[in-house]
């Protein structure tokens, strides 16, 4: 039997998500979560699953992949509850895996130090939709562009400190780990990536993520990365040596990949960083310890951090950078 204690540790990590997630970013996902947070019929059925399969973006996508729409949680409620069974099949079988481009706007800056080729490695590459900076243009604010005008365009605010890049990078090789790699040219690879675009202040279908998802993907299948299947901290190494034999400068790159991976295995990851020499860009939630503390971050923003130490706040979808030394602490 099912100890309710679990039932109601998955009701408060609902209620914790609505409030430092959702609520300024989704309201639609919001009110999804305490929706679940107050039904305690859905919460044991959660709480049955291990604890990285309990996620609210991973339940949200699966039930919109199931075909749930994006509607008020009194709607979909029992939609929900009745296709239970093909959700969370969905949901042990798939893993959120967002792939958000306009979060390589937000990284870039930490690598605009850099010259010459770069060997870039990202790690939770999913579809490698986020290998390809090279292959936009940005705009970090009015007048603020970087890339040729002809590419299609990803913008965030950047905050006046940022280090803006003069160009994108020149990327001689690139390549990709993940534990479970996607094919941008599977129509179902593109219906879970969409399924994982979270609804809009509106609270509805976010089209303007969805359009750049799906321009992502078009350069993915056009040109597309090496991704391969493995475990960031054991299969590492070996591509840094590979990438390394490619550029003077390896990069190894990640976002919102690390709270999917046990605290033991960051602590692995970030002491391997330590050790290899690369150029480490990490854009991980606030609370996530991989180096020196961020006081200053609040728990619903991402740290971008360069080699450990931090540089700056990111919105998690890529809106915005705010530069350390723009940071009212």
């Amino acid at each position: 039997m099912q100890d309710v204690t679990d039932d109601r540790s998955v009701a408060r990590s609902y209620e914790r998500w609505a409030s430092a997630e959702a609520d300024d970013r989704s309201p639609r996902y919001a009110e999804w979560a305490r929706g679940v947070a107050s039904d305690p019929a859905l919460c044991a059925a959660i709480a049955e699953l291990e604890p990285v399969k309990r996620q609210p973006n991973l339940l949200f996508a699966a039930a919109r992949f199931e075909g749930v729409p994006v509607a008020p949680w009194t709607e979909v409620r029992d939609m929900i509850a009745g296709a239970w069974e093909r959700i969370r099949a969905t949901m042990l079988a798939r893993m959120t895996q967002t792939n958000e481009a306009r979060r390589m706007a937000t990284m870039l800056p930490a690598i605009a130090h850099v010259r010459g080729p770069i060997a870039l490695v990202e790690v939770g590459a999913s579809a490698g939709l986020c290998l390809s900076p090279d292959r936009w243009r940005y705009r970090f604010g009015p007048g603020k562009y970087v890339g040729d005008a002809a590419l299609p365009l990803l913008e965030t605010q950047a905050s006046p400190s940022t280090p803006l890049p003069e160009r994108t990078p020149t990327i001689a090789w690139r390549a990709g780990l993940d534990l479970q790699p996607l094919d941008p040219g599977d129509p179902d690879t593109r219906a879970w990536l969409e399924a994982l675009v979270w609804p809009d202040a509106t609270g509805g279908v976010d089209g303007a993520r969805v359009d750049r998802l799906r321009t992502a993907l078009a350069i993915a299948r056009r040109e597309p990365a090496r991704v391969r299947h493995g475990d960031l901290t054991t299969d590492t190494r070996a591509l840094v040596e590979e990438a390394a034999e490619h550029a003077p400068t390896v990069v190894v790159w990640h976002s919102a990949v690390l709270p999917y991976v046990p605290a033991f295995e960051r602590a692995t990851f970030a002491d391997l960083m330590a050790e290899l020499p690369v150029t480490w860009i990490a854009n991980e939630g606030a609370t996530l310890e991989i180096g020196p503390p961020a006081p200053w971050a609040e728990p619903g923003d991402f740290v971008l951090r360069r080699d450990a130490e931090p540089v700056a706040i990111t919105d998690p979808h890529g809106a915005s950078i705010t530069w350390l030394d723009d940071i009212a602490r």
